[in-house]
């Protein structure tokens, strides 16, 4: 079995509460959403066996803290990743940290007792453009997620609605753990708009009101860097 492997490069964590954390990436091909404001342009891959990218991960200097499987989507390979994790946990003790759009349980299931950190979105509807058919799938992601060291993450844009943040709160509430909750605004691409100071700081205020979960508002700040 391969994986489709766009890139894998080291650099920064510029989301969430492991900002700045050194990490190598190993960047997916393919993604099952399609998310207006997506501005990760996969256009070529290599396809490696479990060994062949073990041996790729090893080449790395192993000056970094986490492996970080990001994608598009890495749960697409999920079967791959249920073969290759064990192997990379028997020959390097860095993390593993996910970076995942927060769907695909069943495949979140084949691997979650190889992965130490889950940071999965919430795909806001009125955020992503997409159809309101996300809250069954996120819901049983969370329940599998929050065996690990979680990080739920959603993107804001001027067209995000309260009745969204509020399904959204109401699975957070539910997850019966303590987590971060980060509010993103969009980075302005394809002709999505940040929202203003007080949809986030309204957004912000309900979400830590209804689930007690902290909840920091931070943006792409590798964008703002300029680094991958």
């Amino acid at each position: 079995m391969q994986a489709k492997i766009s890139e894998m490069f080291l650099s920064y964590q510029g989301e969430g509460p492991f900002l700045g954390s050194r990490q190598l990436f190993i960047r997916f091909y393919g993604c099952n959403l399609n998310c207006t404001y997506c501005d990760t342009i996969l256009e070529s891959y290599k396809s490696f066996s479990k060994e062949a990218l073990l041996g790729k991960i090893l080449d790395f200097e192993d000056n970094y803290n986490e492996l970080t499987l990001t994608g598009g989507e890495p749960l697409l390979s999920g079967t791959f990743l249920s073969e290759f994790l064990p192997l990379y946990v028997k020959h390097q003790k860095k993390p593993v940290y996910l970076e995942t759009n927060g769907i695909l349980a069943k495949e979140m299931k084949k691997i979650v007792k190889y992965v130490d950190i889950i940071a999965m979105d919430i795909k806001l509807p009125s955020s992503t453009g997409m159809a309101d058919e996300v809250w069954k799938g996120h819901k049983e992601f969370i329940d599998i997620a929050k065996e690990k060291e979680l990080i739920v993450k959603t993107v804001i844009t001027d067209s995000t609605t309260i009745d969204d943040v509020k399904k959204m709160s109401s699975i957070v509430n539910d997850a019966d753990k303590e987590f971060i909750v980060v509010l993103q605004p969009v980075t302005p691409y394809n002709n999505a708009k940040v929202p203003d100071e007080e949809m986030l700081s309204l957004f912000k205020r309900f979400i830590i009101k209804e689930t007690g979960k902290e909840t920091i508002i931070l943006g792409q700040s590798h964008k703002c860097l300029g680094i991958r």
